[in-house]
């Protein structure tokens, strides 16, 4: 294996802030240095993990294209704009030459690589300013990474071409085949576990907690992506255990009142959120907002979604979530003050909620109390009145729903359609291969360790 040339764009804060604040993920352009010599020091560790994140945030990954594939293939959102890549998900439609399927796979792979050589280098660096505690850190956060982007890998593509090592490109030809969903899914349990272990070994260590910002992973997260990724996997026992350790924790908490949620930055609601600022920014305010607000609006909320929200009995106080500028609808979930510095959740306290709410209606040992006592807390921030005892198929439906809402357009629906089986009762899709999609045609023809064998039925 090749030792990764990317680039790195290096920091000019001080170590001291670098772990301390959201500003740690403001990149400064100035000075960038080759990765085979910037990881020979604690600096250099440091920059190159912030750069890594900073790949996390893309346009092409959380920045925007990722959770917007899923909300334009489920019934979250309808396109309306130019760009025909986009409107092949709103009619599931998608087309493996697909322009964004492209940019968010490759994206999602330099983030792999990126980890991928933190994890083979950070242990070998001699630098006394490298604290045992530092170094652990730093490694729990790349285990973490890469176990995210292979977890996004699996419930959107499959599995994975499984890269672990250092490269220039995953299209080198290394003798990497595609892995099957299994294996790729059983490589992010390895992940999390490992960032579990050495998160908790850095809590040991630490004068008091070691937990600072929900700007960079941390053991809650890990622990909030462990819940997640036992929900997908349908270990009701492990989801509810994982849920209930971050809800325990109390380091997240729900935030009252909810509009909260969305008005504030790196609020105690938050596990993980991407910090932007005006300087670094995404686009998804750019693409939710009407030209009135300074966007371009390229979609728009689904009718049943808009309804819905701005129903007070169903979506009460998170009818914030839709805008009117005149005749147009519009969501704003990523609109504060009309600029492109709006977080992107990639983990809430309140997933945790609805995670363990599911979990204990389908585990064996059914708690329809406990779960509704969940669902409860949800709609009771919501200013939404409680629902009473149901059946069991009656509050996972509702379920459903409060996650519909309550996570609305941050990139869950669709994934949760397809996992629970649901994708073809409410969004009309018949034809099963539609549920993955497609492996870029251009990597298949480029990468001389995949073949036309190697894509997802269908396509």
């Amino acid at each position: 294996m090749k030792t990764i040339l990317t680039s790195y764009k290096t920091f000019v804060l001080a170590a001291a802030v670098l772990f301390s604040s959201c500003d740690l993920l403001e990149p400064d352009p100035a000075t960038e240095v080759l990765s085979s010599t910037a990881l020979v020091d604690a600096r250099g560790a440091q920059a190159a993990l912030l750069g890594t994140y900073s790949e996390l945030q893309s346009n092409n990954y959380y920045g925007l294209d990722y959770p917007a594939l899923s909300y334009l293939s489920s019934d979250e959102a309808e396109s309306i704009g130019s760009f025909d890549f986009y409107r092949q998900f709103d009619r599931n439609g998608i087309q493996s030459e697909n322009s964004s399927i492209l940019s968010t796979w490759r994206q999602i792979y330099r983030v792999i690589n990126l980890s991928n050589n933190l994890i083979a280098d950070v242990p070998a660096i001699q630098d006394p300013t490298l604290t045992d505690n530092l170094r652990r850190s730093i490694l729990a956060e790349a285990h973490f990474l890469r176990g995210l982007a292979y977890f996004d890998i699996a419930r959107a593509w499959g599995g994975a071409q499984m890269v672990l090592t250092p490269t220039e490109s995953k299209l080198d030809g290394q003798g990497i085949g595609r892995s099957t969903k299994a294996e790729t899914y059983a490589q992010v349990l390895s992940d999390l576990n490992q960032a579990e272990q050495l998160f908790t070994e850095v809590e040991k260590g630490a004068v008091g907690s070691s937990y600072t910002t929900p700007a960079r992973a941390s053991l809650l997260a890990v622990w909030a992506l462990k819940a997640r990724f036992y929900l997908y996997q349908e270990n009701w026992t492990e989801a509810e255990n994982f849920a209930t350790k971050v809800i325990d924790a109390k380091k997240a908490q729900l935030v009252y009142p909810y509009e909260q949620t969305i008005q504030g930055l790196l609020t105690p609601e938050s596990i993980l959120e991407l910090a932007y600022t005006t300087a670094n920014g995404n686009s998804h305010a750019s693409y939710w907002l009407p030209s009135s607000s300074g966007g371009r609006l390229e979609w728009i909320p689904g009718q049943a979604i808009t309804s819905e929200l701005r129903n007070p009995a169903v979506g009460g106080a998170r009818s914030i979530l839709i805008g009117t500028s005149g005749t147009i609808v519009y969501g704003k979930k990523y609109f504060r003050n009309g600029t492109s510095d709006d977080p992107a959740f990639l983990l809430r306290i309140s997933e945790q909620y609805l995670i363990r709410a599911e979990a204990r209606v389908k585990k064996a040992a059914l708690d329809l109390v406990g779960a509704l006592s969940d669902v409860n807390a949800i709609r009771e921030r919501a200013r939404v009145e409680k629902l009473t005892l149901l059946d069991a198929p009656g509050l996972l439906l509702a379920i459903e729903q409060e996650r519909k809402l309550e996570l609305a357009f941050e990139g869950h629906r669709w994934f949760d359609l397809i996992r629970t089986g649901r994708a073809q009762a409410v969004l009309g899709i018949t034809n099963p291969n539609k549920f993955l999609y497609p492996i870029p045609n251009a990597d298949i023809v480029a990468d001389p360790d995949l073949g036309p064998e190697d894509q997802n039925p269908g396509y």
